[in-house]
């Protein structure tokens, strides 16, 4: 099954609902988190609870992600891992960089408050 990714926005955040594997073969993440950065997006909440796959290739796009997203003074929480996902996270330490949350509103509420990019 390949990556099918549900776009939608609350509040101050996009939401990534993704369904299937996020894997070397599948680069649609990032370019869609791409193009909602250059349209201003700082914000993402992504969802993996039905992500059947993950490798390195898709926690490599989710670390991308979080830097660029990190470095335009906004913010990235993840919703929803599944067990093996969470295990993934902890065994290479990406669990200290990443926050989860099992509510979405929560995840959002969590944010930082977006940062100006515009100095005076």
């Amino acid at each position: 099954m390949s990556l099918s990714i549900e776009v939608r926005r609350v509040n101050q955040a996009v939401v990534l609902e993704l369904y299937g594997r996020l894997s070397v073969l599948e680069e649609g993440l990032r370019q869609l988190a791409w193009e909602l950065i250059e349209k201003g997006e700082q914000r993402f909440v992504i969802s993996l609870a039905n992500v059947s796959y993950l490798d390195n290739s898709g926690l490599g796009q989710l670390c991308w992600i979080y830097t660029v997203s990190r470095n335009r003074g906004g913010d990235v929480k993840l919703l929803r891992p599944t067990s093996r996902i969470k295990r993934l996270l902890n065994i290479t330490k990406l669990d200290t960089v990443f926050q989860s949350f099992e509510s979405e509103l929560e995840a959002i509420h969590s944010m930082e408050p977006l940062k100006s990019t515009v100095s005076t």
